[in-house]
């Protein structure tokens, strides 16, 4: 069964409109993802955080989702900072993709 999704999944990242778009949402699901584990890992509340990164619950809860797509880097930093973490921003080129930072 494994077989044949990744054979559906690599026949459909072949086409370049669904590969962007597959690539934006994967990429949308993994700041969602870190930031609600950061956040879990400091012992914060959507409310305690937005207490000390100086928003609102109801940002957070935003910013957790992984439907969001509008992220501040301003308020991506203050929330890591809440939280005692950081963040790291790696911009690559066309050619970069199997480069690790």
């Amino acid at each position: 069964m494994k077989k044949q999704t990744k054979s559906w999944l690599d026949k459909k990242l072949r086409n370049l409109k669904f590969k962007q778009g597959f690539e934006q949402e994967i990429e949308k699901l993994s700041i969602a993802e870190q930031l609600l584990r950061l956040r879990l890992q400091s012992g914060l509340t959507q409310a305690q955080l937005a207490k000390k990164a100086g928003t609102t619950a109801s940002a957070i809860s935003r910013y957790e989702n992984a439907e969001y797509d509008r992220y501040e880097l301003r308020t991506l930093k203050r929330m890591a900072d809440a939280c005692g973490g950081n963040i790291r921003l790696v911009i690559e080129g066309p050619d970069d993709k199997s480069r690790v930072a």
